[in-house]
């Protein structure tokens, strides 16, 4: 009897045993599946921000950290880690940089005796940092016709300065192979000055700022400011623009 009795307490026990390492083995994964199942967006310090999305999901006063320097957004000085504190950075999360693009053109006058086309380009000037566009040096264009261009540049700012100057002029190419300008600034009435746009650019406080707001292009045309006399020879078109905040380029 005795036997038998010790052989069912070794029994007992090993069946313990059992138990013990199913609960240590398996309980977790089956705890998680429960969570995934019934809870599929935990959130562990209560912050209001899920686990999968929290950076800290065990810090409730934390949950991004947008440079990744292991420092949380709201104890970080400097949340894009550019050197620049938060209170002194018009961009606190990333490093900015302005993209000036030129959508289309549209020349309004004959440039070179009546000829249908002209040999057309442009300048674009951010902080006296001047662009040529397009980066080729030369387009083809027709004459009194929309035409789409897509042309644009790229510029990194300082993120310590909220306004940036923005200067867009437009020129051809005479029958003499010389630079002459076209005037593409519809609110200037004095006729020798005043072809080129000068925008004094705010950056805003976010990527995706831009000039003129919402998603549209501004146009300007130079015809509009009634400076058509034939005795100053002037070059008018139209121009299709966009001045936007984006991400500083490497």
């Amino acid at each position: 009897m005795k036997d038998i009795k010790s052989g069912k307490n070794m029994l007992l026990i090993f069946m313990a045993l059992i138990i013990v390492v199913v609960v240590i083995v398996v309980a977790p994964s089956v705890y998680q599946s429960y969570r995934e199942v019934f809870n599929p967006n935990p959130d562990s310090d209560k912050d209001g921000v899920p686990d999968k999305d929290d950076a800290f999901p065990d810090d409730p006063k934390e949950w991004e950290d947008s440079d990744g320097d292991g420092i949380g957004d709201n104890a970080d000085n400097d949340d894009d880690n550019d050197g620049i504190l938060d209170s002194q950075d018009y961009l606190p999360y990333n490093d900015g940089a302005i993209r000036v693009e030129i959508e289309k053109l549209r020349i309004n006058d004959y440039l070179v005796l009546n000829q249908p086309t002209g040999k057309i380009y442009a300048t674009v000037s951010i902080d006296d940092h001047v662009y040529l566009l397009p980066e080729e040096g030369i387009k083809e264009l027709n004459i009194d016709q929309d035409e789409t261009v897509n042309w644009s540049v790229t510029h990194n700012i300082d993120d310590k300065i909220g306004y940036h100057t923005i200067k867009i002029n437009l020129y051809y190419k005479d029958i003499l192979n010389r630079d002459k300008q076209i005037d593409i600034n519809g609110e200037d009435n004095d006729k020798n000055t005043g072809k080129n746009l000068v925008i004094e650019y705010y950056i805003g406080n976010s990527i995706g700022h831009q000039y003129p707001d919402g998603s549209t292009y501004k146009i300007s045309d130079g015809s509009d400011d009634g400076n058509d006399s034939i005795l100053f020879e002037e070059k008018d078109a139209r121009i299709y623009f966009r001045i936007v905040t984006v991400e500083a380029k490497e």
